[in-house]
């Protein structure tokens, strides 16, 4: 039996083998390093989830969504297709959604780190027309950082052109 004539574990057992259980410090030890580990990683967590995200955050997800914009134009031109872009002007949304003429839906989730909000007074559908390569209305939209309140910090301009620009000020000031 490996130079163990007793089964218990003697110089014959590799080292890790030797010893029956763990001292009370190795398992003090142990349990305080799992803790720092988890309270780290929860506190990272948390503080992603509690109050509006920094106004650098909310900046460039903004500008994101305006390249996201962009593509969106470039893919419908090319494929000549149509799609309908709807955006509530009253309740901040973290998502903007195109519907394309297929009734298959592409989406932009801004995850809490921006708010989307569109400026125009009344809800309306802005449909892309692939026969002239325009959008029906034009549209701004507000990037804001909470649901709360509607203090826009960017504005992602559309103009009928499809052209998009992502401005510190709306259009017309």
């Amino acid at each position: 039996m490996n130079g163990s004539k007793d089964g218990k574990g003697g110089p014959g057992r590799p080292p890790f083998f030797r010893e029956k259980g763990f001292a009370l410090a190795e398992l003090l030890s142990s349990l305080l390093i799992l803790a720092v580990l988890g309270g780290g990683i929860s506190a990272a967590m948390v503080s992603s989830w509690l109050g509006p995200p920094s106004e650098a955050t909310v900046i460039r997800e903004g500008k994101w969504a305006a390249h996201w914009m962009q593509r969106i134009f470039y893919k419908a031109m090319v494929s000549r297709r149509s799609f309908i872009f709807r955006l509530s002007p009253s309740v901040p949304q973290q998502k903007l959604k195109v519907i394309w003429e297929d009734n298959t839906t592409e989406v932009y989730d801004g995850r809490g780190r921006a708010w989307f909000t569109n400026r125009s007074a009344v809800m309306s559908n802005c449909v892309f027309s692939p026969q002239w390569n325009t959008v029906s209305p034009a549209f701004t939209i507000e990037v804001g950082s909470s649901s709360k309140k509607r203090k826009p910090l960017r504005y992602i301009v559309v103009t009928p052109y499809c052209r998009v620009a992502y401005r510190d000020k709306p259009p017309g000031d």
